[in-house]
């Protein structure tokens, strides 16, 4: 073969090997782009489905706690009424064991009225007139009264409702409230602490305890302990839900949850 034939052949062949190269990385490319697509749509269903899950959870708080109101309330007001005229009609020579048991069924009723009440209370979605750091400091304050575990609550900036999305302050509030009656009821802690912080995209909420701590295990069974609830609550606006071991022991839950275009501008208002 002549020279000048061997090289238009080692021409043609490097032409050939360079289209296929641009080929294979144009499909390369497009795989890419359309994997990138699939996520995105993945993503976008799951924090709608969070989204739908969060409805229907406040839904069922409200609808739940009307009925405590009304039906609990009326058969615990006739209870009640009704102990009020045993006592009335009790004969003065009676035996003291029956004025007694009588004290301890007023008694009891009345600590299950106030439990009703704060039952109610907790399932109603909360009132932000003063702002968000505020309803949870208060939330926190009778948190600590009845449970006897003191709350250390920190917060870098005072967050007013009005320039917080309502959804983001709903669940940071309900994360909060999650995160502290596990500290309580499982973790039995004798200390807790609770901060909210601010940066450019996002909120963060971290409480932090000093209990027996949750184990991976349990950590990857999602309907205990109220996990499910919490991750459904930061993933609907797309943010994140982080549960490890704290580093003087005990359990961190660490929420993070983005803020729209208008409370970042706020957020710049304030740092300015």
């Amino acid at each position: 073969m002549k020279p000048s034939a061997r090289v238009s052949a080692s021409r043609a062949s490097l032409a050939a090997s360079s289209a296929a190269s641009a080929s294979s990385s144009a499909c390369e490319g497009e795989g890419k782009l359309e994997g990138d697509r699939r996520i995105e749509r993945l993503t976008a269903r799951v924090r709608d489905l969070a989204a739908q899950i969060v409805s229907v959870e406040e839904h069922t708080r409200r609808a739940l706690a009307q009925d405590l109101h009304d039906d609990a309330g009326a058969a615990m007001t006739a209870a009640n009424i009704a102990l009020a005229r045993v006592a009335h009609w009790l004969p003065a020579d009676a035996p003291d064991a029956c004025a007694d048991a009588l004290r301890q069924a007023r008694a009891c009723l009345a600590d299950i009225t106030e439990a009703c009440h704060r039952i109610v209370e907790d399932l109603h979605e909360p009132a932000f007139d003063l702002g968000v750091g505020v309803a949870i400091e208060q939330w926190i304050a009778g948190f600590s009264e009845q449970t006897a575990i003191p709350v250390n609550f920190n917060q870098s900036v005072e967050i007013p409702l009005d320039r917080l999305p309502r959804d983001i302050a709903i669940a940071l509030y309900r994360v909060m409230q999650e995160a502290l009656s596990n500290a309580a009821r499982h973790a039995q802690a004798t200390r807790v602490s609770v901060s909210i912080a601010l940066d450019a995209q996002s909120v963060t909420l971290i409480v932090e305890d000093d209990g027996v701590g949750i184990t991976p295990v349990a950590r990857r069974k999602t309907g205990r302990f109220g996990l499910s609830g919490m991750r459904s609550r930061c993933d609907a606006p797309g943010g994140s839900l982080r549960i490890v071991a704290a580093k003087a022991g005990g359990t961190s839950v660490r929420a993070r949850l983005p803020l729209n275009g208008a409370a970042r501008r706020m957020l710049r208002v304030l740092n300015a």
